[in-house]
């Protein structure tokens, strides 16, 4: 059993339309963001916010 990680604790909920969702699993197969649309979207925040 695996405990949580203190650092992903927090749940984000965003509504996408269809359109949206098909391109961030266009980048998940892409592999550069990540494995899914979960990971693609955590990981571009993640670089926008070290970016500002």
């Amino acid at each position: 059993m695996q405990l949580p990680k203190p650092e992903k604790d927090e749940t984000f909920i965003m509504r996408l339309s269809k359109k949206q969702k098909e391109k961030l699993l266009e980048l998940a197969k892409k592999g550069k963001y990540g494995n899914n649309a979960s990971e693609v979207l955590r990981n571009l925040l993640e670089s926008a916010y070290r970016k500002s």
